[in-house]
């Protein structure tokens, strides 16, 4: 009999409390931009010292210490397409806050940071504005419907988190479809994948998603993307992994495809 997961939901909704960062993925959701970011910052912070305390045990817990070196992986790869050539245009689909393009040199590219959730979009917005990076813009659109994407074509795409997301694979498809759209060869896609995690039901039985709804995500690895995108006009050339080998990030390159 399990009795882990059920203690654990117990647990993190009662002392969890104390820490801001288990508070904040219960209202926001533990896989939007907001608590992302706040991994990301991997600073403690809590009500009182036992707050503070089990907010850093959150925070070094190992699927969090791999999203922070996805993080590091990801904003390689982008600088890397980036250098190729001047005054290209980067789309960051399902793109939250936009928390990666604010990592680019400013002016680098003109980029559009495209999602559906309206609180993420006006946080991010903020703090373009703030930070006087008129190069990135915040659109409202649906990372399925290329009709709701800014004008075409892009010369870079980025996705970080989203294809985890994508519990059918024909959703997949639809998305590197989607890509394929709207960019022309040479383009390139930067993208991460969760090809394992410690405790898929950890996610699913005690934090919540977004829309507060169990988080539901799925594993599946570089090679399974990568065969996906071949048939729409997309080739590997670059895959790398974090040490814990939970996240792969791959770029992608598209290709003309044969008539």
């Amino acid at each position: 009999m399990d009795l882990y997961h059920p203690t654990m939901h117990v647990l993190m909704r009662t002392y969890g409390r104390l820490s801001d960062g288990i508070r904040l993925g219960y209202r926001e959701g533990f896989n939007s931009g907001s608590m992302v970011d706040y991994v990301y910052a991997d600073e403690a912070h809590g009500i009182t010292p036992l707050g503070r305390l089990i907010d850093r045990v959150m925070l070094d817990y190992p699927g969090w210490k791999a999203v922070r070196h996805r993080r590091r992986l990801l904003i390689g790869q982008l600088r890397t397409a980036l250098a190729r050539r001047p005054d290209q245009r980067l789309l960051d689909v399902a793109a939250g806050p936009g928390s990666y393009l604010f990592e680019l040199p400013a002016g680098a590219a003109d980029c559009f940071a495209l999602d559906i959730d309206p609180d993420e979009r006006v946080r991010g917005a903020a703090r373009a504005r703030a930070e006087g990076r008129h190069d990135i813009h915040f659109v409202a659109g649906d990372a399925f419907d290329i009709s709701t994407w800014p004008e075409p074509p892009f010369d870079i795409l980025v996705a970080s988190g989203f294809f985890d997301l994508l519990v059918n694979i024909a959703d997949v498809r639809r998305l590197l479809a989607a890509g394929a759209a709207a960019t022309r060869p040479g383009a390139q896609w930067v993208l991460t994948v969760m090809e394992g995690h410690p405790d898929l039901r950890l996610l699913s039985e005690v934090l919540v998603d977004w829309d507060g709804q169990p988080w539901q995500a799925v594993t599946r690895s570089a090679d399974e993307v990568i065969d996906e995108a071949e048939p729409l006009g997309w080739r590997a050339v670059r895959v790398q992994r974090e040490p814990r080998r939970q996240y792969g990030v791959v770029t992608l390159e598209r290709i003309a495809r044969e008539v």
